[in-house]
């Protein structure tokens, strides 16, 4: 019997590993293998009755009472039990060994679990239940003050907030996002005093690690982030060196509420939110003009609006750099007020050497914010090294795996890099996450158009919600099919509409249509409404490979300062994060 009882727990174990692995392969809910432990753990007491009552033996399956009093030399059983149990012992004893010591290694990133957290969205408990901005907030300063400690691996904002009012397991959320801990919390506002309580979970077992209460004037809030941050990161065994452990930026209150509401209203990404967003900026700003942090998500704000043409583009462009410059100005230290200057020099200016050196800068002060990293991952992908761009937008992606942002971002990496099928599998993903993504379909058609599944292309692009994309895709789409004059309707539609605006959608149309005169007129057109910040989508764009042998493609990308030998000068350097 206690043959079949070792046997029944190796083999129960193995399978659970087994399904442990391929459960997430499939896209099958974790919570399925809790029912699978449970049958095996009630069968495990009927199992050891039937070993009690039969016995295996060379005639087959017999009574064992049957067996006792035969002689000791009849049986035979023994022997092959044992190699049956030592058989399937040496399986889940190889399985370890491959899962332990080869199959993690395949992951570069995991490192130790035991030292990697997600913060959730804080609950607003407060009576009015008017304070989600500042729950929201609190948490995403948590969130970022852990971050900064170089022996933590944290979840990025996205994915992890993507929980809110979740019903899963902390185990289901904690796998999700390749993370052994999870931090809950909620708040309470009542006047001029703050109730915050906070509660780490162990992901495995389920069990509380650490927990705390705070019940004090909200004058002290900068305090309890800082105290909060320094007893997680001592529950977790994770260092921390005297004068080198992160704090709170601090500011005014009054100014931190303000901030806390424009940056709620900011990540909500409409028009009339940005507005709002970018007026509390400024009132914030008119009680703590050095708060440095407001200065730079004011840049974001007014960046986020120029190109989504919410407001003038230069103007907008303008006014970005103003507060961003201002924010490093303040606090030279503050690595998010590069970023804005990066982009600011290399979308608008189309000043390369400064978009790298800001970056560059801005990746030394934080190096494992995966904003950051996704940022070097464009850069380095217009410089034309996309293999490295690649890896950096996956380890992104391994960071914040349901951050829909992050998921196009590689997916457009692969599709300039001709990996279509992967290119295709992640704008799905896109669309699972987020069905009204904006121009996830589009380019998900073009994915599809490129693999020569015109049909498959229209249908996507039928579905289009941006019109400009759904028209682009049918003057692409048609054309392809030979359906010439649906293919000119619809290009005469694009150019009537949205050719002033978009210049270059008109362009890779002339492209993939084989007429380089009127592609490089429109490209020249693009070139003189919006600079030349565009070049690092110029060179990728598979629909412009048509005019790749003309000579006068690598003539219009040198005069942008983009021809291959041109960008063989520039020095960019990025190490992916080990944890």
């Amino acid at each position: 019997m206690h043959r079949v009882a070792l046997a029944y727990l190796a083999a129960s174990w193995l399978l659970v590993q087994i399904l442990e692995t391929t459960f997430p392969i499939y896209g099958l809910e974790e919570a399925g293998i809790r029912w699978v432990l449970l049958a095996l753990l009630i069968g495990f007491v009927p199992a050891l009755a039937l070993a009690w009552v039969f016995e295996w033996s060379p005639k087959g399956i017999r009574f064992q009472a049957a067996l006792d009093e035969e002689p000791t030399t009849d049986r035979g059983s023994s022997r092959k039990s044992d190699l049956v149990i030592i058989g399937v012992l040496s399986v889940a004893l190889l399985y370890f060994a491959l899962d332990k010591f080869l199959l993690d290694a395949i992951d570069p990133w995991n490192g130790e679990t035991s030292r990697s957290i997600a913060v959730l969205p804080f609950q607003d408990m407060t009576a009015a239940q008017d304070q989600a901005f500042f729950a929201d907030g609190l948490a995403e300063e948590l969130l970022n003050l852990l971050a900064q400690n170089s022996t933590l691996r944290v979840a990025a904002r996205t994915s992890s907030f993507s929980f809110r009012d979740s019903k899963l397991p902390i185990g289901d959320i904690a796998a999700q996002l390749h993370v052994g801990h999870v931090l809950e919390g909620s708040v309470r506002r009542d006047g001029e005093r703050i109730r915050i309580t906070v509660q780490l979970i162990d992901a495995d077992s389920g069990f509380h690690v650490w927990s705390e209460t705070y019940d004090e004037p909200f004058s002290d809030i900068f305090a309890i982030q800082d105290k909060i941050s320094l007893q997680i990161a001592a529950a977790l065994k994770a260092t921390v060196l005297g004068d080198q452990a992160p704090l709170a930026r601090t500011t005014d209150p009054q100014a931190y509420m303000l901030f806390l509401k424009a940056k709620y209203l900011a990540q909500q990404g409409s028009a009339g939110k940005l507005r709002e967003a970018t007026s509390l900026y400024r009132k914030a700003l008119l009680v703590d003009p050095q708060y440095a942090p407001a200065w730079a998500e004011l840049a974001a704000t007014y960046l986020n609006q120029a190109s989504s043409g919410f407001i003038d583009y230069d103007q907008g462009y303008r006014l970005g750099r103003e507060a961003a410059a201002r924010s490093v100005s303040i606090d030279p230290q503050y690595a998010p007020a590069y970023d804005q200057l990066a982009w600011q020099a290399f979308w608008y200016e189309g000043d390369l050497a400064s978009a790298i050196r800001n970056l560059q800068k801005a990746i030394e002060l934080a190096p494992r914010d995966p904003d950051l990293i996704g940022s070097a991952s464009l850069l380095l992908q217009a410089l034309g090294r996309i293999d490295e761009a690649i890896e950096l937008h996956e380890y992104a992606v391994f960071r914040s795996p349901l951050d829909a942002v992050a998921i196009y971002n590689l997916a457009l990496a692969y599709k300039y890099d001709g990996r279509l099928v992967d290119a295709e599998d992640q704008f799905s993903a896109v669309l699972r996450l987020s069905p009204d993504y904006a121009a996830a379909r589009y380019h998900l058609g073009e994915t599809l158009l490129l693999q020569g599944r015109t049909q498959a292309a229209l249908d996507a692009w039928a579905k289009e919600n941006d019109e400009a994309f759904r028209i682009k895709g049918e003057a692409l789409g048609y054309f392809s099919l030979g359906e010439t004059g649906r293919a000119d309707q619809a290009l005469e539609e694009l150019i009537e509409k949205w050719g002033k605006k978009w210049p270059s959608e008109v362009a890779h149309v002339y492209a993939w249509r084989g007429e380089p005169d009127n592609a490089f007129k429109w490209l020249e057109l693009e070139h003189e409404t919006y600079g030349s910040g565009g070049w690092g989508e110029w060179r990728l764009q598979p629909l412009y490979a048509k005019l790749h042998d003309d000579p006068r493609w690598q003539a219009f990308l040198e005069r942008m300062g983009a021809s291959d030998a041109q960008l063989e000068q520039y020095a960019f350097e990025v190490t992916i994060p080990t944890r």
